[in-house]
């Protein structure tokens, strides 16, 4: 599978070695349009879709711009971090830490269901 960033290479490789499936850049229907979510997983506790933006370029500018106006899109549709949305950030200065990454990861495995 190709990915547009090293960082969702790790994130991506990590969702496989956990065995949670998912699919990449799936198109989502919002209040604005269409989206594509970096990563789409099935939540099997709970029958639904959970979505997760990686924000990888929030030293440019324009991008961060962008970033928050496509949460602020998020939101207005009703999908919130922490219930149906994952968020991630990184910067130049503080790259995507893979050991918390990991760490958040085998959490979400038994939040989703997938023991």
């Amino acid at each position: 599978m190709r990915v547009r960033s090293k960082s969702e290479v790790i994130i991506a490789d990590i969702l496989d070695e956990t065995g949670i499936p998912f699919l990449y850049e799936k198109p989502l229907k919002i209040k604005s349009g269409v989206t594509h979510p970096d990563f789409t997983m099935l939540d099997i506790s709970k029958r639904r879709e959970i979505y997760w933006e990686h924000f990888g370029m929030m030293d440019d500018i324009d991008y961060r711009n962008n970033a928050f106006l496509k949460i602020k899109n998020y939101e207005a549709s009703g999908l919130y971090q922490h219930d149906s949305m994952i968020w991630t950030f990184e910067t130049s200065k503080y790259p995507i830490n893979t050991k918390e990454i990991r760490r958040m990861i085998v959490g979400l495995k038994r939040t989703l269901g997938y023991y």
